[in-house]
């Protein structure tokens, strides 16, 4: 009797674990330690302050089961984790989808095709002051995607989203309320893409805003070099449009790389975000429309070395400017990064 129940008490630890074969635990613990000095606008009082953030910390889950036939069911839950104020988890890729031959669709919340365009182009992606964000529009992640990835032909993606906006209020009740397209290619040490975003704004404003991004990076072994260009077209009388360009790079210097990144743009400030809230290009109005031209420049440079295979240790600094509002942030960090 007692074999018996031995039998059945193992049989229940190990269905469970069997159930879950393919369910993979994963995640990132990133904290830096930040001096801020901050001076919000021309002859302004600076803020200098010190701090201890979690920059995109994370844990999730994701897996696959096999359907037979080639096809897979896919599942990915991953959600931030406010390590350093503890006020609990935030939303990030999450989704369900069916990948075969023809390719990955996703249902869910999702990185936009754009926003997956810039590859490894972003030497400073996260970091509060560094990202590409500050700068350049299109680094976004919304919800209810309706995503396609196809097949790699000859180092050739395609990938495309269509996204509700769900506010039937100002009409905006479709399936393609707002559309993001790209193209990328990989091969050797070649990386490239197009991105072409469109986004309709409803009844909040006549306008129909669409974003353009072609990115291109050289891996040369020792040495990474990319260049990016963002053009918006707001569609709104009297305004200008904000272009946007970068560079960045890297080389390898002993045992950690020295990287590099220039980010100039006319203002990210003089976009639509707000008229629509939560559907809108990732930018944000801060200047009466009839004054947009708000050159801004973020020049970053740091320092990066692993110390495994899944922990690395950085340190940088960063300068930002905004040449007509005077805004100014000097920002020096130091930090740590766990994969799991």
């Amino acid at each position: 009797m007692k074999k018996v129940l031995s039998l059945a008490i193992a049989a229940a630890l190990v269905a469970p674990a069997a159930a879950m074969a393919d369910a993979t635990i994963f995640g990132k613990a990133h904290f830096i330690v930040e001096n801020v000095d901050t001076t919000a606008s021309t002859g302004a009082t600076s803020v200098d302050a010190w701090g201890v953030d979690s920059i995109h910390s994370r844990i999730g889950v994701k897996g696959s089961e096999d359907l037979g036939n080639g096809l897979k069911a896919l599942y990915h839950f991953e959600f931030k984790v406010n390590q350093d104020s503890g006020s609990g988890l935030g939303d990030r890729n999450q989704f369900i989808g069916l990948s075969g031959g023809f390719g990955t669709a996703l249902l869910g919340t999702h990185d936009t095709p754009m926003k997956m365009s810039q590859g490894k182009f972003d030497q400073f992606g996260d970091l509060p002051n560094g990202d590409i964000a500050n700068v350049m529009p299109g680094d976004d992640r919304v919800d209810n995607v309706i995503a396609y990835v196809s097949p790699a032909m000859g180092g050739l993606t395609f990938v495309g989203a269509l996204v509700s906006g769900e506010r039937a209020d100002l009409e905006l009740d479709g399936l393609a309320d707002h559309v993001s397209l790209a193209g990328l290619y990989s091969n050797g040490p070649i990386f490239a893409s197009l991105a072409y975003n469109t986004y309709d704004l409803g009844t909040a404003v006549d306008a129909d805003p669409s974003l353009l991004r072609g990115t291109f990076i050289w891996n040369g072994g020792m040495w990474q070099a990319g260049v990016m260009f963002n053009s918006l077209d707001l569609d709104l009388p009297g305004v200008d449009d904000p272009d946007s360009i970068g560079l960045s790079g890297n080389v390898k210097v002993g045992p950690g790389k020295i990287k590099l990144q220039y980010l100039m743009g006319d203002s990210p400030r003089a976009g639509v975000a707000d008229l629509v809230s939560g559907f809108t290009p990732n930018v944000a109005i801060n200047l009466p429309v009839s004054s947009p031209e708000n050159e801004v420049t973020q020049i970053s440079f740091g320092y990066e070395q692993a110390l495994s295979k899944r922990t690395t240790w950085h340190a940088g600094y960063t300068t930002y400017e905004e040449d007509q509002s005077g805004k100014e942030v000097d920002a020096l960090f130091a930090g740590l990064i766990h994969n799991f």
